[in-house]
């Protein structure tokens, strides 16, 4: 009983996951919505090299949100280790595993994004061959970016596809929550391969392959921020 009493309450866990996940998820639109897709422009190298020196600040606390989400789902992973545990210890641990590869990739990935920094350090001086010989690297490194969360986003969607299934047997938390992770999960792994296979139909897709984790891995944040789990149960599992 003394055991029990010292250990944290799920409730607790539960809500400080949903918060953490809830930042990710805001710092990732902003990052996303407002950084890149406001100075990157799709088939303009010069036009985007412009856009990011201009902005050089905003740039910077884009690549700051993207690496603070990559810390975020370190702690995610670990959290939703103990919380779904009880359900399936092995496929908790297996779901941990997927979503700390998925934020080293990530981590890796993040690079692309100070490299613009680097190339442009003094860009003004440069003569028009070197300017265009920058433009081009800038170009590349974040093609390198895009290709690099691809990837990435293979091994989350593996993470969501066993978090979703484990919350679908749980009997604390939501099954149809459960489903909806499991469905985005899905999404996510097919999204990266049709952009593997066939990229025009990948752009075309885009962004409703997307939408389902976005709802639901929103709904799974609110969740367990507002309501949490259930002790009683979770304690019986």
């Amino acid at each position: 009983m003394a055991d029990l009493a010292e250990r944290p309450s799920p409730r607790a866990l539960a809500r400080l996951t949903g918060l953490l996940y809830l930042y990710i998820i805001v710092a990732a639109m902003f990052s996303e919505a407002f950084v890149r897709s406001r100075l990157i422009v799709s088939g303009d190298p010069a036009a985007t090299v412009r856009n990011i020196a201009a902005s050089e600040g905003l740039w910077r606390w884009g690549v700051a949100a993207n690496v603070s989400t990559t810390l975020c789902d370190v702690a995610v992973a670990a959290l939703l280790f103990v919380l779904l545990a009880p359900v399936n210890r092995t496929a908790s641990l297996t779901a941990a595993a997927f979503r700390l590869a998925y934020a080293a990739a990530m981590a890796a990935s993040a690079a692309f994004l100070v490299a613009p920094l680097l190339l442009l350090g003094d860009f003004a001086s440069k003569s028009a061959i070197e300017a265009a010989q920058i433009q081009s690297l800038v170009s590349y490194s974040l093609r390198l970016h895009a290709a690099g969360f691809d990837v990435a986003l293979v091994l989350f969607g593996v993470h969501l596809v066993l978090v979703g299934l484990l919350i679908a047997r749980s009997t604390y938390l939501p099954r149809l929550l459960g489903a909806a992770l499991a469905v985005a999960g899905a999404c996510y792994i097919a999204n990266s391969f049709i952009g593997f296979l066939a990229p025009s139909l990948a752009a075309r897709l885009f962004p409703w392959t997307l939408l389902p984790g976005f709802v639901a891995e929103s709904s799974l944040a609110l969740w367990l921020l507002i309501a949490g789990v259930n002790p009683a149960r979770w304690r019986e599992a």
